[in-house]
């Protein structure tokens, strides 16, 4: 099926002939409806796992082991988070340290500061 495709793998395809169409299986307009910002979602809220929710952001990485880590700056309700997230265990997923500003907090959601300033947020996966 995917030498079929005839689209990078990683694009979302705004539709996929059916099996009524003589080219089943192929992509048709790649890179369009909006395909640029879902990939962007799914790579930041999904696998750097950075996600706004009501009580604040949501730090719920799911990366490749062998990554070391990464830094993020994410703006989120009038205050700038720059966020390290370091994997010294080299696991995929599972947070067990959060700390704001040097202070550890409870679980894995920054609350909100919407103080316009800039907050430090160190993460150990």
């Amino acid at each position: 099926m995917i030498e079929h495709y005839e689209c990078e793998p990683y694009v979302y395809a705004q539709n996929i002939l059916g099996d009524e169409h003589p080219l089943f299986g192929t992509a048709r307009n790649s890179w369009v409806t909006g395909t640029a910002s879902w990939a962007y979602q799914a790579a930041t809220q999904y696998i750097l796992g950075i996600r706004p929710t009501y009580e604040g952001l949501l730090i719920d990485p799911s990366v490749p082991s062998e990554w070391d880590g990464f830094q993020v700056t994410r703006e989120f309700r009038k205050t700038v988070y720059d966020i390290e997230v370091q994997n010294p265990h080299h696991v995929s997923k599972g947070v067990r340290s959060v700390k704001v500003d040097g202070q550890e907090i409870e679980g894995n959601v920054i609350p909100v500061f919407g103080d316009g300033g800039t907050r430090r947020v160190e993460v150990t996966v």
